[in-house]
């Protein structure tokens, strides 16, 4: 911010020898001469005004004795050596005790402003760099950009053409409504990173389809961040996408036979702790909670109606959990023998845990018994609960923890949940 205005007057005769005959006190303020100075050495005001500024300084003079008048910018040299930068308007008036004509000078001190003004030039070109930075790194590559307004639920996706920036696509209340641009069994994944992915993590990503580019559905990654703009307090997610769908059609198919359990489809014990150890390496918030459900006297069961109607069981246990938790969020693995384990991402309602405990024990002791033994015999679970926290950081540790609580509950006599 520039701050108080300094001026001064001086005076001249209407010479071309810009011989100085009378300042003010603003004069001795702003330069550092005083009246003392000006008259022991004679002074003009050649000797206060730069070389490189004399030419033009001495065309003002030409002008006083043409027009009467002149403005001109230019640099004099104080006392102590500065330089300064200074608005001068000058007129020609009459001296009435002499009858002579004068010049009379007024300057303002426009340093500071000159400052501000080379600083500001500074920066427009620092961000003409950085736009042609941007255009020359974007030129030859196929990225899409996306910036989504939280409030006014308006998605914009663009990209570069030949260093230009262009708008594939933009439109207002985008997941309010039905959208046909993406798939439907990812919609309610894309509402989710909207309304509560992005508070937990600074940055993350998701994969989904669409058929906004191409007119089929295509897999593509969208690597996305939160941003909130520091003036007018607006939320956004800004991202980019990449299409990935040859890679992820790939992956699908071998990740059938490394991810997962082949008796109940779920995640193996690997694919679970490596999923798990992604969302801690990315969450800024640890409000999870991990479920180690281990099924009660499964050796028995073996023994006594044999392992094909106890892999039933399994299966039977696995579709329970699958359908009691959030498809795509939360994740569901059988991580040994007769051990399931689930990762509740975003919850650590004490309340909401009880209750979904409560509804397993349930489901395996009465509707899936009844479907799968023929005699009566119930079946139950002892399930461990672990809540996350700020010392919570890896699959290991929380895991642990879940298990701890469920040998406990076994001790205690089984068919039900602890702590």
């Amino acid at each position: 911010m520039i701050r108080d205005v300094k001026y001064a007057k001086y005076h001249m005769d209407n010479e071309l020898t810009g011989k100085i005959i009378k300042i003010d006190e603003g004069f001795s303020a702003i330069t550092g001469y005083e009246w003392e100075d000006v008259q022991k050495n004679s002074m003009t005001i050649f000797d206060l005004v730069p070389e490189e500024d004399r030419e033009e300084y001495t065309k003002m003079l030409y002008s006083f004795q043409e027009v009467g008048e002149a403005y001109i910018n230019h640099k004099i040299l104080c006392k102590d050596g500065r330089g300064i930068a200074v608005n001068c308007y000058g007129e020609v008036y009459v001296d009435s005790e002499t009858n002579h004509k004068c010049t009379k000078i007024l300057i303002i001190d426009v340093t500071e402003h000159e400052d501000v003004v080379s600083k500001l030039n500074e920066k427009e070109e620092q961000l003409a760099l950085q736009i042609e930075k941007i255009k020359f790194l974007t030129e030859n590559i196929n990225e899409i950009f996306v910036d989504y307004d939280i409030k006014r639920d308006y998605l914009e996706i663009s990209h570069f053409v030949k260093g230009e920036y262009e708008i594939l696509f933009s439109k207002e209340n985008y997941l309010a409504q039905k959208s046909e641009t993406l798939h439907h069994e990812d919609l309610n994944l894309f509402k989710r990173v909207v309304q509560e992915d992005v508070l937990m993590y600074e940055k993350s990503m998701v994969d989904f389809r669409s058929k906004l580019f191409t007119g089929t559905y295509r897999w593509y990654r969208l690597s996305y961040a939160r941003y909130i703009n520091p003036k007018t307090g607006k939320e956004h997610i800004i991202g980019r996408i990449i299409d990935i769908n040859e890679e992820k059609l790939a992956s699908m198919h071998s990740e059938k036979d490394v991810e997962y359990d082949k008796l109940t489809g779920l995640y193996n014990s690997i694919a679970m702790e490596a999923k798990v150890d992604d969302i801690f390496a990315v969450a800024t918030d640890k409000k999870c909670t991990m479920l180690v459900v281990d099924v009660d006297l499964m050796s028995h069961i073996n023994d006594t109606y044999g392992y094909e109607m106890g892999d039933r069981l399994l299966e039977s246990i696995s579709k329970v959990l699958c359908d009691m938790f959030r498809q795509d969020f939360d994740i569901v693995g059988r991580v040994y023998g007769d051990v399931f384990a689930v990762f509740i991402r975003n919850t650590m309602e004490m309340i909401y845990i009880e209750e979904r405990c409560r509804e397993i024990c349930r489901k395996i002791s009465e509707e899936i018994s009844e479907e799968v033994f023929f005699d009566g015999y119930r079946a139950t679970v002892s399930i461990g609960i672990a809540m996350g926290g700020k010392k919570i950081d890896s699959y290991k540790r929380i895991y642990k923890m879940a298990d701890k609580a469920m040998q406990s509950q076994k001790e205690n006599g089984r068919n039900g949940f602890s702590f």
